[in-house]
């Protein structure tokens, strides 16, 4: 008998080979065969994913294997098991079959480096070569021959010939993606099968987005904006039948963007038979917002939350990353709503984890919501791979803001888009901004300056302000200050990415009562406030800052233009510090094009009305900021993707240096309440027979209660004892309450950790 999995009891307790409840091996690679199959269905190579699910687990037929499974040897080199399918897959006469021998060898550390393959098959004490030909008999022996190796989708070796490896990179990375999320569903599931997805069916969520706009019409009556939101509705839904590929929605604050795009995707969808939508957003703060209005529109069976950034450490042992792996995002919905780490990071990723979701991505349609905040330093490989899903997977994007960025190809943008690849979802942009116009600005004199006490004097003397400032330092500072001048009846509210998701969901709700009640409503806030969310201000602060974001948090002000104007006032900090990299650079830049438009009014005007400035802008911008990783001495991504480098390309490809590590957050330091019920329960669920301890939507209902810890300071938490593990054997850990103040969020040493912007 050859076994695939071991199982465990109720209790948690492994069960022995005696209880029949091991998985047999020819099961397992059967049910991974096929579903690996019915995946790149979706691509056209559900033959090369069926051969590869096949001879994933080939090295299991050792003996070595088996006794390791049957606790009569421990973990060691000769009970490896992967290589072994990847080796027959990467014998030269079988040249086709480069992706799947990179994939099996990666489904449970992840892709290697093409190079170092070799090193790999000629590792002492597993005996490839001599191993190879008895356990592919045993393997025939239940299945049959093997059939011959099939060969990739023609335009990967058309464009291989040609010179242009990424077409067999990226093709690669799905091949792997469909091999390990399928491996990772039978493993969870066994001894029932996946459920199936749940299918998009546009018809009836159109019908949905119909009712929405009706809904919100009849809300708003007197809104001066209804008509002009309706003519951008109609004409995306009229543009929606154009021939899948890349577009543009150019659309002022308050035009309606969120709503519009997700009519035009699908119509898109339906009009081409486009299988998933997949919003990507900047912000965790617009992701909880959208994705709530998403399920109230649709149902929370057809959209899935996805921002939580678990994953296994990099010093973890496979059978401990596996835990992780098992219930790691897959997305598996019609409707998936995710950060721009979580999508970009994954089209560049290695591991597993990561990009077990990728195969979702062809022939879906994907809108990427403020477009503008699309890292610089990735803009090349990220054009590179978009265009590769665009023109081999039957994927389309739609690129949406107020602030769309020079995309167009231009010398300080080499790879970006012709004229003729992004078309115009909107109409007439440049009337739009004329006719969407709410605000006006103040801008600072060349050397003014204003201290925290200084803002804060000006916050406290007006009903409803909002203050968005650049730091989560800077963020807990004002808001001490204006909480020693603002009533106490009235206290201010404080935003930012130390709070989890639950938390900035129920204080978004706190500012809505109170600007549609006429009350007190005082905000501070670092950026993750300034796109997208659904609030509307008499008065906006905004500290000097990237020329985009500037224009973005206007849109928090006179939002429904009740009022003849709205005031954003722009200010220098005296502590005029900014996060590092792109952003301060962006801050520069900003400042020298309102001083070439004239500084003062005149650039306060031309802010106000004009959307040419901010192509003009970005162009700049890209002159100064490299649009490809690159540090002295070391090559380029788009370099490292040419080689097959893939663990290179990852450890190189990041939104953000280091993004941190989610810690969940149980409760706060006043008693207040937040996963501790959930908590709760998962320490003390009965568990049924086949049950796992923990699963997929257990992470999923945990994310809104988790908040990311750098690196550094979550090392420290771990050396003060202030983080425990949720489970046993599970590398997920439970926030010390006394960590997590009610208002600033997670503090330690009196400091909230450094914002960034997932």
């Amino acid at each position: 008998m050859f076994y695939a999995h071991t199982a465990t009891g109720p209790d948690g307790q492994p069960l022995p080979e005696s209880s029949g409840k091991w998985q047999l091996l020819a099961d397992h690679l059967r049910n991974v065969a096929e579903l690996a199959a019915v995946f790149a269905a979706a691509f056209d190579a559900a033959d090369e994913a069926r051969l590869a699910g096949l001879l994933h687990d080939l090295g299991k037929y050792r003996a070595e294997f088996q006794s390791y499974l049957r606790g009569e040897r421990t973990s060691s080199t000769e009970t490896q098991h992967a290589i072994f399918g990847a080796a027959w897959a990467a014998d030269e006469s079988r040249p086709q079959l480069f992706a799947s021998k990179l994939a099996i060898a990666g489904h449970h550390a992840g892709l290697h480096d093409h190079c170092d393959l070799e090193g790999m098959f000629d590792k002492r004490g597993l005996r490839i070569p001599e191993s190879l030909p008895a356990l592919i008999a045993k393997l025939e022996s239940e299945f049959g021959a093997l059939p011959p190796p099939p060969t990739p989708p023609a335009w990967v070796f058309a464009a291989a010939e040609a010179g242009n490896p990424f077409p067999a990179e990226f093709y690669t990375r799905l091949i792997f993606s469909c091999v390990v999320d399928a491996d990772r569903l039978d493993t969870a599931h066994w001894p029932a099968s996946p459920p199936a997805d749940t299918l998009l069916d546009c018809a009836v969520l159109l019908a949905a987005v119909h009712a929405e706009r009706a809904r919100k019409s009849a809300a708003n009556p007197d809104s001066p904006l209804a008509a002009l939101r309706n003519r951008i509705f109609d004409t995306a839904l009229v543009r929606a039948a154009l021939p899948p590929g890349f577009f543009s929605l150019t659309v002022p604050t308050g035009g309606g963007k969120t709503l519009t795009s997700m009519a035009f995707a699908l119509a898109h969808a339906r009009a081409h038979g486009l299988r998933r939508i997949i919003v990507v957003i900047p912000y965790l703060s617009i992701i909880e917002q959208n994705a709530g209005e998403y399920r109230r529109i649709f149902g929370s069976d057809v959209v899935l939350e996805n921002h939580s950034g678990v994953r296994p450490s990099d010093d973890a042992s496979e059978d401990e990353a596996s835990r992780l792996e098992l219930i790691s995002e897959n997305w598996d919905a019609p409707v998936i709503v995710t950060t721009s780490v979580q999508f970009l990071e994954s089209l560049f990723a290695s591991s597993p984890s990561r990009c077990r979701k990728l195969h979702r991505i062809p022939r879906s349609v994907v809108i990427f919501d403020e477009v503008q905040t699309l890292p610089a330093h990735l803009l090349a490989p990220t054009f590179s791979v978009l265009r590769e899903l665009a023109a081999n997977y039957g994927t389309s994007f739609i690129f949406s803001s107020a602030t769309q960025p020079a995309f167009r190809r231009c010398a300080s943008l080499p790879d970006g888009f012709l004229a003729s690849e992004l078309r115009e979802i909107a109409p007439e942009p440049d009337e739009l901004f004329r006719k969407l116009r709410r605000v006006s600005y103040e801008l600072p004199l060349a050397h003014e300056t204003l201290d925290w006490p200084a803002v804060a004097g000006h916050l406290a003397a007006a009903q409803q302000v909002l203050c968005v400032v650049n730091l989560t330092r800077h963020a807990m500072e004002l808001w001490l200050e204006l909480s020693r001048l603002a009533p106490s009846d009235e206290p201010p509210i404080h935003l930012s990415s130390a709070m989890c998701a639950e938390h900035r969901l129920a204080l978004l709700a706190e500012i809505r009562m109170r600007l549609h009640a006429g009350r007190a409503c005082r905000v501070v806030s670092t950026q993750l406030i300034e796109a997208g969310v659904d609030v509307d201000f008499p008065e906006v602060w905004r500290a000097l800052g990237p020329l985009d974001s500037i224009v973005q948090v206007a849109g928090r002000c006179n939002r429904e233009g009740r009022r003849p104007t709205g005031t954003v006032h722009v200010f220098r900090p005296a502590d005029h510090k900014l996060p590092r990299g792109v952003y301060s650079t962006a801050a520069d830049q900003a400042t020298l094009t309102l001083a070439s438009l004239g500084g003062g009014t005149a650039a306060a005007e031309r802010l106000a009305t004009g959307s040419s400035i901010f192509g003009d802008y970005f162009q700049s911008l890209y002159q100064v900021v490299n649009t490809d990783y690159a540090r002295p001495g070391e090559s380029t991504i788009q370099d490292d993707r040419k080689l097959l480098h893939f663990r290179e390309v990852s450890r190189k490809a990041r939104v953000i240096e280091d993004s941190g590590t989610p810690v969940i957050v149980s409760g706060d330091s006043h008693g207040g309440t937040w996963a501790a019920p959930l908590i709760e329960e998962l320490r003390t669920r009965q568990l049924a027979p086949g049950q796992r301890r923990f699963d997929r939507d257990d992470l999923r209902r945990l994310q809104r209660f988790m908040v990311n810890v750098r690196a550094h300071k979550f090392s420290t938490l771990q050396a003060r004892q202030l983080i425990r593990p949720l489970l046993p054997n599970l590398e997920l850990h439970v926030l010390d309450i006394a960590c997590y103040h009610p208002a600033l969020g997670l503090l330690l040493d009196t400091l909230p950790p450094d914002d960034f912007l997932v």
